[in-house]
């Protein structure tokens, strides 16, 4: 078990794609073991080295990889000592690696054939309404995904740069890679990051997309800003862009170009719970002033239900309100001692009426 998983840990490392515990966890087992240091050490060097380059060994992969093993083992024969643990033959480090050996080549041989696979296929993530879903990201990024949302991000990262596309909500725990920035693509904004957490809501029903920092900072830009400077955002601060509404005789859509970028300072000092943009990662479901309609919206996603209100002055009512584990009913409920309206539910379709 021990060999299987220090194989697994080398080979995600060698390809990119260990999170920082997985990382911490090898360091510890290394220390604990250091002939597997070693071994480390002679498969970064099989890793980084073309086969072309080796001189006599065509281009099969595993005889390269015996070839390099070969010859360091014969260099430290030599030295007596590699980082202070001794080799003094070929068998000894045969009798000592035999089994991680087995089992790290086939660990590094699937990664290593499979990495421009990875490299150019993308994984996809989505959230169905009434559901919310929480992903690793191969970075070790940790992300929550609201209903009705999806997310999209490649296999592997490439080794400059870490990209996402959003459509919908997400709250974003960056994993901090100061060399490869982190960047989210929306609708209308793209923000980049190094390390940091930070909320991001852009449904494409909706007229404004907004982009929420927890902590850490970020960069926010427009979408054909073109040489218009971003804007950098600091702990709870909220950027949020408000796209203007075209009507035509068929439909209305929005239109990227009139929208305008807006920042609002949030409560200083709140705590992550007490936060409206991201209380839904704690299961809450919060209005702040919105109006009827644009609540509607949220518990169509948040209860996966259809709602219907069939009057202009009900869809204006405002409301502050919190809620934790009601259901639909209860919610509706709740809000008719502020305001009336009157409502029926029909299995998942929900009529409300002045």
């Amino acid at each position: 078990m021990y060999k299987e998983r220090i194989a697994q840990l080398i080979a995600r490392k060698l390809s990119g794609e260990a999170s920082p515990e997985e990382i911490k966890e090898l360091d510890a087992l290394l220390q604990e073991q250091p002939g597997d240091a070693y071994f480390l050490s002679v498969l970064a060097e099989y890793w980084t080295t073309p086969v072309s380059s080796v001189a006599g060994i065509d281009e099969d992969p595993e005889a390269h990889f015996h070839y390099i093993l070969n010859t360091a083992a014969n260099d430290a024969a030599e030295k007596k000592t590699v980082h202070k643990y001794k080799l003094p033959a070929w068998l000894a480090i045969a009798a000592a690696f035999t089994g991680l050996v087995a089992v790290a080549w086939w660990y590094v041989s699937q990664y290593h054939n499979s990495s421009a696979r990875n490299l150019a296929s993308r994984v996809e993530t989505v959230a169905k309404p009434g559901a919310k879903s929480r992903l690793l990201l191969p970075d070790g990024s940790i992300v929550w995904l609201n209903s009705g949302s999806r997310i999209s991000y490649p296999a592997t990262f490439s080794d400059s740069i870490r990209e996402v596309q959003l459509e919908g909500e997400a709250y974003f725990d960056v994993a901090k890679v100061a060399e490869r920035p982190f960047i989210v693509r929306t609708r209308d904004l793209d923000i980049r990051v190094l390390g940091t957490a930070f909320n991001v809501k852009s449904y494409p029903e909706e007229s404004r997309t907004e982009a929420t920092l927890i902590r850490g900072l970020v960069q926010v830009s427009k979408k054909g800003q073109g040489q218009q400077p971003a804007i950098l955002l600091h702990p709870h601060e909220k950027v949020v862009v408000s796209k203007a509404v075209e009507h035509n005789p068929t439909k209305e859509t929005a239109n990227p170009s009139a929208s305008d970028m807006m920042v609002v300072q949030l409560k200083k000092n709140a705590m992550d719970t007490a936060v409206v943009e991201t209380a839904w990662v704690y299961n809450k479901l919060v209005f702040d002033g919105e109006d009827f309609g644009e609540i509607a919206g949220e518990m169509e996603r948040w209860f996966n239900v259809k709602i219907s209100i069939h009057d202009p002055a009900v869809a204006k009512f405002r409301f502050h309100a919190r809620f934790e584990n009601e259901t639909v009913a209860e919610v509706l409920s709740a809000l008719q001692v502020s305001e009336p309206f009157t409502f029926k539910i029909n299995n998942n379709e929900v009529d409300i009426y002045k």
